[in-house]
């Protein structure tokens, strides 16, 4: 046999290995999906007079009685810029027939190194209303990228209106997923493992 012979093999066997390369690149594209997640007792509370308890494991529950401050625990998310927000999920347990958990995701936003009053904006918001026992639900929002730089994302979990009883652990955050997605994603690819 002579080279000549091995010549069609080898372009296909090239055209091959360059047509799963290509693959290989464009499911690169999955690897820009990103979670962080957070159980209940990692939320700040939005008040200092906020009497907040675990449930035994991760979970966060309000133990307030009637007065006049929140009942609202915030969760600041850590996105980088132009990263767009997928979806923020959140589960725990509803068994309170009084009390529903409220749930807001918040872009709050004022100009790079400017002053004023930061301008505060819904993205999303839920209530567990009608949810009997463990629930898990869902906030979506069309934010095509964060302006981390100018903005902050976070969201807010409210026990009660301020000025009622909370329901104690018939109301419990159990824990909180934001899965956000990288847009630029070149060194994700497979490519990433050249370099090391």
């Amino acid at each position: 046999m002579n080279a000549l012979s091995h010549t069609p093999k080898a372009a296909l066997l090239l055209a091959a290995l360059l047509a799963t390369a290509g693959v290989q690149v464009r499911a690169g594209v999955l690897y820009g999906i990103e979670f962080q997640n957070y159980n209940g007792r990692s939320g700040f509370a939005a008040s200092s007079a906020l009497d907040v308890a675990r449930d035994g494991y991760l979970g966060a529950y309000c133990r307030n009685g009637v007065d006049a401050d929140q009942r609202m625990l915030v969760y600041p998310f850590d996105l980088r810029e132009d990263h767009a927000i997928v979806a923020v999920q959140v589960w725990g347990n509803d068994a309170s027939a009084s009390n529903d958990l409220s749930l807001q995701l918040i872009e709050a936003c004022q100009p790079f190194l400017g002053g004023g009053i930061p301008q505060r904006t819904i993205l999303a918001s839920t209530s567990t209303s009608g949810a009997a026992g463990g629930f898990s639900t869902m906030l979506t929002t069309s934010l095509a990228g964060a302006r981390s730089s100018e903005c902050a994302y976070f969201l807010e979990a409210s026990f009660a209106v301020p000025g009622a009883a909370c329901a104690s652990t018939d109301l419990r955050l159990i824990r909180v997923r934001l899965t956000s997605f990288d847009p630029d994603v070149i060194f994700r690819s497979d490519f990433s493992q050249w370099g090391h």
